[in-house]
């Protein structure tokens, strides 16, 4: 077994702990922090180590390689400790909030033969990966229009959040996904076109933008973080070729009765025939994400999934957005 030791006993690390329950090649081995009480109990909760120190950790259990869990602006204090320790890193997303942070970072990673991964899990979500298959493929035939969102409130169990110093606000800590995936799909940005709103702590969790890509597809990303009263976490992926068209849409709904359903489904529209609900393989994303990297890293192979070249266009991309959320103007991404 791949052994995985996370730092962080957060919910995005619970959120991979429950994935590599089912995992039959990684397992977490060991998780460390500096909340006592609450890593000490997710710790014993999944039966392994807690430890208040990462070396110690590092030391004792000579992991395969460490998932960051952190928040972001501990990341970077992160990822130089365990290369300090030439353990393999994986780390979640945002990675940082500076394209030349990233890009040092990459580089002293590839001088130090570390293998490292941003954990971009909607590149390994099933309905976003058939999307890019079915474009890839040619099934819509040449791009049209594309629309993508993801809104959701505000975390409350943090503060740290509110704090664009800290975590980048919305555009970087949630609507990064969509912009991280539109490039994925369509490659290099040529310029971007922003409108949103700045809260009083200079966060931007509000942003639509205008994506125009190299290739000559244009899109549009909605990214909100600041969702009033119950409104739930949803996203929508809306793509027009002219050949067909295909929908992705998860959310949770309220029915009249006062109960709750799901609305979830991806619906491909073909022309002359009816809609066709497609049902790609059903799999955790987090585990298939944790697996592919431990995959890599046994086999001395590049994570071309998620390659860092990616990481650093795509917080390129973002400090181009946020340029024009404060000019008023389009700006070139180069």
């Amino acid at each position: 077994m791949f052994r995985i030791a996370a730092i962080g006993p957060g919910s995005i690390c619970r959120t991979y702990a429950e994935a590599l329950k089912e995992s039959k090649t990684v397992k977490l081995s060991a998780i460390a922090g500096r909340d006592t009480q609450k890593g000490r109990h997710m710790a014993a909760e999944y039966a392994v180590p807690y430890y208040t120190e990462v070396e110690t950790m590092f030391c004792s259990e000579q992991p395969d390689a460490v998932l960051i869990c952190t928040p972001t602006f501990t990341h970077k204090e992160m990822v130089e400790k365990a290369l300090e320790y030439r353990i393999s890193i994986m780390c979640e997303k945002p990675f940082v909030l500076k394209s030349e942070t990233a890009r040092h970072l990459f580089a002293s990673a590839e001088v130090n033969r570390v293998p490292i991964m941003v954990m971009q899990v909607v590149r390994f979500w099933s309905e976003y990966v058939k999307i890019r298959e079915l474009i890839v493929d040619g099934s819509l035939g040449k791009i049209k229009n594309v629309y993508i969102n993801r809104l959701s409130s505000h975390p409350t169990w943090t503060e740290w959040h509110r704090d664009p110093e800290k975590s980048g606000g919305g555009l970087y800590d949630l609507n990064i996904h969509d912009i991280d995936y539109l490039y994925h799909v369509f490659g290099k940005v040529a310029e971007v076109y922003s409108a949103g709103r700045k809260e009083p702590s200079g966060c931007y969790n509000n942003v639509s933008t205008v994506i125009r890509f190299a290739c000559g597809v244009s899109a549009v990303a909605e990214g909100f973080m600041d969702m009033t009263g119950a409104y739930p976490f949803s996203t929508n992926v809306r793509i027009c070729g002219d050949r067909a068209s295909v929908e992705y849409l998860n959310r949770e709904v309220y029915l009249r009765d006062g109960r709750e359903d799901r609305a979830d489904g991806l619906i491909l529209y073909e022309t002359g025939k009816k809609p066709q609900a497609l049902g790609p393989e059903s799999y955790n994303p987090y585990r298939r994400e944790v697996e592919y990297f431990a995959d890599c890293v046994r086999n001395h192979k590049k994570t071309d999934l998620v390659p860092s070249g990616d990481i650093i266009a795509v917080l390129k991309i973002l400090e181009a957005i946020t340029e024009s959320l404060e000019t008023g103007k389009p700006v070139s991404v180069t």
